[in-house]
């Protein structure tokens, strides 16, 4: 395991990372490093979405949809 150590953070950052630890029952530390593995995963999940849908608009003949055409079949398939 790393050690990290954090400079100049503001009082009000450490307040509230200070009362999350309380409502989840743990340590400052513990707080920080479920906060630091949530972020660091939630991006890797939204960087393998994004890649997925890049993929799936490269395969999509005719190149991408203009907004005018996407509100016009939006509006024709309501009716």
């Amino acid at each position: 395991m790393a050690t990290l150590t954090l400079y100049d953070l503001p009082e009000e950052v450490v307040s509230r990372l200070e009362q999350r630890a309380r409502a989840h029952g743990r340590s400052l530390n513990s707080e920080l490093v479920d906060c630091l593995s949530r972020q660091s995963a939630a991006n890797t999940y939204t960087e393998n979405w994004l890649q997925q849908v890049e993929a799936m608009r490269a395969e999509i003949k005719g190149g991408p949809i203009r907004l005018d055409d996407l509100v016009a079949a939006t509006e024709r398939d309501s009716h």
